[in-house]
């Protein structure tokens, strides 16, 4: 009797046979002295067994004409926006643009580079799809405190040390919370040596990689993650908050809103940010078109990757609020 690592193997022959080198099914079979339906099966068995993946690269396509408005709309440094021909979930929507994020990156790192990092899905698909690509003397900095003490996937922590390791930088730490009780312990913590170096070097950075959060409760990350209360969310919508980017909240028109929130807040303030070179936000999805709005609007992002029915949406709703 065959054992299972003798199937294996064998199952693993066919398959390089099959894939690797483009033999035919009957080909196959006169090798091992089977049929051809028995090889057919046998190719089934070792997808199923985990022996073969298939990667399906679709086409990659963008709309230059929609970049164009875009950056003249807005007075944007770099826009790139993904074409869908019908609206995807979300998760293909975040694994697309991050693979556009992650090839306008790769263009704009220079050595010498300091790059702040903040927390999101779609940052983390961004870094995720970023090749191994060493560059010298590179920093990659944490823009906001960690969302918790369970350290997410896409916590900035994590997208931090993930983004060092694949350009061969070293990684600037925020070890705090990024929301604190109130105004006081946030400024005890500001004081704090470390803490004050990590925000200090991330003042000085040239490209600063961000998401664009919401404040519709079932599409707020924060708010669904448990990271801020249904009252902190409140307090965003009444004063008229649309968004927010390192959890600098603002308005559609893109002001920074007034809320107390900003008081408890560890991280980089908005006049830092503001600083920095290149602000490239990543974030599609039309129920985000108002969030992206106000953060092209106000400066938040002075670059965008999105895709083409959430870049539409957003300069309709420029044109109608203006």
């Amino acid at each position: 009797m065959v054992n299972n690592a003798e199937r294996d193997e064998l199952l693993a022959f066919v398959a390089e046979k099959y894939y690797q080198e483009d033999k035919k099914q009957t080909e196959i079979a006169d090798m091992i002295g089977l049929t051809r339906s028995a090889v057919s099966r046998m190719l089934t068995e070792a997808r199923e067994k985990g022996l073969v993946e298939v990667i399906i690269h679709h086409p990659f396509q963008y709309d230059n004409e929609l970049e164009e408005k875009l950056k003249l709309a807005f007075n944007l440094k770099h826009a790139s926006v993904v074409v869908f021909r019908n609206q995807p979930d979300y998760g293909e929507i975040r694994k697309q643009l991050g693979k556009a994020a992650s090839r306008l990156l790769a263009t704009l790192i220079k050595p010498g580079h300091k790059i702040g990092i903040a927390w999101g899905t779609t940052v983390q698909a961004t870094i995720e799809a970023f090749e191994d690509s060493p560059v010298k003397d590179t920093q990659v900095v944490q823009l906001v405190g960690v969302l918790g003490s369970t350290r997410h996937s896409y916590s900035a922590q994590t997208l931090v040390e993930r983004k060092a390791q694949k350009i061969g930088g070293e990684g600037i730490y925020l070890y705090t919370p990024f929301i604190v009780e109130n105004e006081q312990t946030a400024a005890s913590l500001l004081e704090d040596p470390s803490v004050e170096q990590a925000i200090a070097i991330g003042k000085k950075c040239d490209i600063a990689l961000m998401g664009i959060g919401t404040t519709k409760p079932e599409y707020c990350s924060l708010y669904r993650g448990n990271h801020i209360s249904l009252q902190d969310l409140q307090s965003f919508q009444n004063a008229g908050s649309v968004g927010d980017v390192c959890a600098l909240y603002f308005d559609i028109d893109g002001n920074l809103s007034q809320v107390d929130f900003h008081q408890r807040r560890i991280g980089a303030s908005w006049p830092s940010l503001r600083e920095i070179p290149t602000r490239l936000a990543v974030a599609g999805n039309t129920e985000k078109a108002e969030a992206i709005l106000g953060a092209v609007c106000g400066g938040f992002a002075n670059s965008l990757v999105t895709d083409n029915l959430t870049a539409l949406k957003v300069l309709e709703l420029a044109q109608t609020s203006s």
